[in-house]
């Protein structure tokens, strides 16, 4: 059983599904000219599974003039912690291969310039973008914004940028930033309160367990209420159920069975600080208040504005989540 896995597994569900169109839509929209499309939303709710979803696609291998080996047209990257100016070429540039020694800003410029006309590349993918919003960043949020802005001028590129919704700020400040960006693509958790939301959460988690089953693993708990646990652990996010669940399959001491005491330990070992909100996988299920709470906490931990609340319960949650943020 230790050897299934569930990281490829791509399971499509309402929310996921909007966003998928939207993104194949924009990228199609996008003309030749250059524009930026952001794609924002909390950690681990499935933005990296999509954009592979989206690569799979719309990629396409091509030969650049100068470089005769057919290469994807599609390249993803990723920005590092506490970027500077020249971090954000060099990112570009990691995505093609290696920085080298010299990281002179306008050096980096022109080799990515250089490289991105070679290979005719045509879509760059840059995660965690949102490192460049952040207090510990070495650049200004104007700063940063006006080189992504440069980037797509200069290049003609497709420059998806990805992150936490704190980027957002970066193209609201900048209106020639903003001016070059499409309509910002968003990938929310899924909401306890909300009937469709939370009946579309179910589906997905159904979707997985049935899968697990299909594949020899017999499940040792009620479904309903392992649901219940999941959601009050991920917050919403199928991302985080997919990770929890595979932390569980990976550590289980019984070959081809799944039980409540795996979860448990996959519990104790995977989850940070939503674990603190309550005793998630005690015997005793957790409230609805639980699962209110674990939600507001991912919306306000990704700098998301929380729903107007359903009811008397999900407004004191969101008060707690915004007390806390408050206090943080």
């Amino acid at each position: 059983m230790n050897d299934i896995s569930l990281r490829d597994l791509r399971i499509s569900h309402a929310r996921y599904d909007v966003a998928l169109n939207q993104m194949l839509e924009a990228i199609e929209l996008a003309g030749s000219d250059g524009t930026c499309i952001p794609f924002l939303g909390p950690s681990r709710d499935g933005k990296s599974d999509l954009m592979s979803a989206v690569k799979s696609q719309v990629a396409k291998d091509r030969s650049g003039p100068g470089y005769m080996i057919p290469t994807p047209d599609f390249l993803s990257g990723v920005v590092s912690p506490k970027p500077n100016d020249a971090e954000i070429y060099a990112s570009v540039i990691r995505t093609m291969g290696r920085v080298g020694a010299n990281p002179k800003l306008s050096l980096l410029q022109d080799r990515m310039y250089d490289l991105l006309e070679q290979r005719d590349v045509r879509i760059v993918a840059l995660d965690e973008c949102s490192h460049c919003a952040e207090p510990g960043a070495n650049l200004t949020r104007r700063a940063a914004a006006d080189h992504f802005k440069t980037i797509v001028d200069r290049s003609g590129v497709i420059l998806i940028l990805m992150g936490l919704p704190k980027f957002q700020r970066l193209i609201d400040e900048n209106e020639q930033f903003a001016a070059r960006s499409m309509a910002t693509i968003e990938l929310h958790p899924y909401r306890w309160t909300n009937p469709d939301d939370r009946d579309d959460f179910t589906t997905v988690i159904y979707s997985i367990f049935d899968y697990l089953e299909e594949h020899g693993i017999s499940l040792e708990f009620d479904w309903i209420d392992m649901s219940r646990r999941l959601f009050a652990a991920s917050g919403g996010r199928i991302g985080m159920v997919i990770e929890l669940l595979e932390v569980a399959v990976r550590s289980s001491t019984r070959n081809s069975v799944l039980a409540f005491s795996d979860m448990c330990k996959a519990a104790g070992v995977r989850l940070q600080g939503l674990s603190r909100l309550a005793p998630i996988f005690d015997p005793d299920p957790p409230q609805d208040d639980v699962l209110l709470r674990s939600y507001a906490k991912v919306m306000r931990d990704a700098g998301l504005q929380l729903p107007d609340p359903n009811s008397s319960l999900e407004l004191d949650a969101f008060r707690a989540a915004d007390e806390g943020a408050l206090a943080a």
